[in-house]
């Protein structure tokens, strides 16, 4: 099967982990998988994925600039980078799978028009709310999206920002171009809150869940779970440290200032230089993240913006305690392994102090904790489970309805 994937990060972020793991399992399956993606940091390639021919970086720095400034002045792209490539890859597929498509490098009603001229299958993964949105992809506590958004005041100044608020008319574009595409569309969600979002939007479109999973990187370089008398310390993590929503400030002040208490941060644009902390960067090594999960005590997750983040299932599988700010993705997937959130900043922090983050999961061990995660978001259940929502998609019409 010829799989052709869509991103806007090739192995960077959420959705560029899902996609590049999942790549590297079709191929190992025996597949024809391809993956162009838009840019990597710096609107340049991805270093990480220069050495496969079957990934190809499709962005310039002058069309996601072009992009970028329309965007921020009306709320939406004018421009697709590398069109010549998308259309022949298109002309090439069995199947075409789109993982996150905005960030300035496609235009959306361009790309739609041209994949419904294709007549192939089209999978969409909805890693977040973009595709139910005029403008952005976590929605946090708005709910302006549920009736036709256009209520963003000042929240148009976040990701993704736009001077002029056009969200109530992008919506309605972006949701045509969507059913546009008909019986030949299938969403995926990574997580059962975002399915029924969508399903509760697009009745008439097929929504399905597919979790997302440990890549092979991490799988692998899983090994034995520490007993917690073996670990040490308490970790914060995101892809950007300083973003709004996704760290709690005062937690890890409050944390870093707590006598006998060692606290990490993994990420970029560290904003707590002047406390304790211990700084780890962007840790790219899929192995070195392993064994930072694996020797500490517990992970502290206050984003509350997440749709399924690979962040909890990752620490949980390396037998780390999740303390998790409640939300509909925490609540789901600490459920899932018997765990559940912390109420409070204050909760989180007392659960450190006395080193009863434990309590959080039935007082379950790391080893058993690890165990139940490494069996629930397995990359080979992923993998499959893909593979069916493919071959339901390549099924005539009629089938389709028939089964």
């Amino acid at each position: 099967m010829r799989i052709l994937a869509l991103n806007i990060r090739a192995t960077q972020g959420g959705a560029g982990r899902v996609a590049y793991d999942l790549h590297q399992r079709l191929r190992g399956a025996g597949h024809q998988p391809r993956l162009l993606y838009g840019y990597g940091s710096g609107i340049a390639p991805d270093p990480q994925a220069l050495a496969d021919p079957e990934i190809e970086m499709i962005g310039s720095r002058p069309v996601v600039l072009a992009n970028f400034a329309a965007h921020l002045l009306g709320g939406r792209e004018i421009a697709t980078a590398g069109v010549a490539a998308i259309r022949h890859a298109v002309n090439e597929a069995d199947v075409i799978h789109l993982h996150a498509v905005h960030h300035w490098y496609v235009r959306w009603a361009g790309l739609a028009r041209m994949l419904r001229d294709s007549g192939k299958p089209v999978v969409i993964t909805a890693h977040d709310w973009w595709l139910l949105t005029g403008r952005c992809g976590f929605v946090r506590d708005c709910s302006g999206w549920e009736r036709r958004c256009g209520e963003c005041g000042k929240r148009r100044f976040e990701d993704l920002p736009s001077l002029l608020d056009r969200s109530a008319a992008t919506r309605r574009a972006r949701h045509q171009a969507l059913r546009m595409l008909g019986d030949r569309l299938t969403i995926v969600c990574p997580s059962r809150h975002l399915e029924q979002d969508h399903a509760r939007i697009f009745p008439e479109l097929e929504v399905v869940c597919v979790p997302n999973a440990l890549d092979r990187d991490f799988e692998a370089a899983l090994g034995p779970v520490l007993p917690t008398t073996d670990r040490c310390g308490h970790l914060f993590c995101a892809s950007d440290l300083a973003a709004p929503g996704k760290i709690d400030p005062g937690l890890v002040r409050a944390l870093a200032g707590e006598p006998g208490v060692t606290v990490g941060l993994v990420g970029r644009g560290n904003p707590f230089r002047d406390t304790a902390a211990v700084e780890h960067g962007e840790v790219r090594s899929r192995a070195a993240l392993a064994t930072l999960f694996g020797g500490a005590r517990g992970l502290l997750f206050p984003s509350r913006m997440d749709n399924a983040p690979l962040t909890i299932i990752e620490a949980l599988s390396a037998g780390c305690y999740v303390l998790a700010y409640p939300s509909s993705a925490a609540r789901e997937m600490l459920a899932l392994v018997g765990g559940r959130c912390v109420q409070s900043a204050a909760e989180a922090l007392a659960l450190v102090r006395s080193g009863r983050e434990a309590t959080l999961y039935d007082g379950i061990s790391p080893a058993e904790l690890a165990r139940r995660a490494r069996q629930i978001w397995s990359g080979a259940a992923m993998l499959d489970a893909y593979m069916g929502v493919y071959a339901r998609a390549l099924r005539p019409a009629g089938t389709q309805a028939a089964a």
